[in-house]
């Protein structure tokens, strides 16, 4: 079972990934460079790596539903 503490909120905006705040260096109105083929699989809860372009940071995405991304580690 996934823990919310690993979760971070995102919005799709014309098929863009954008994040309100970066949960590690906490900058606003981060754009997520995700493919469309890595966003389906996301949902189709198939492991993903992302590297945020504002610190660099990892993030491994284990799964996405329509509002949440939902992360291998403490987001929160």
């Amino acid at each position: 079972m996934y823990n919310f503490h690993h979760t971070w909120p995102y919005e799709n905006v014309m098929g863009e990934i954008y994040l309100n705040e970066c949960p590690f260096c906490h900058k606003s109105s981060v754009l997520i460079h995700m493919k469309k083929d890595d966003f389906e699989k996301a949902l189709d809860e198939v492991k993903t790596h992302v590297v945020l372009p504002c610190c660099h940071e990892k993030l491994v995405i284990l799964k996405m539903d329509d509002d949440y991304i939902w992360s291998d580690r403490p987001l929160r």
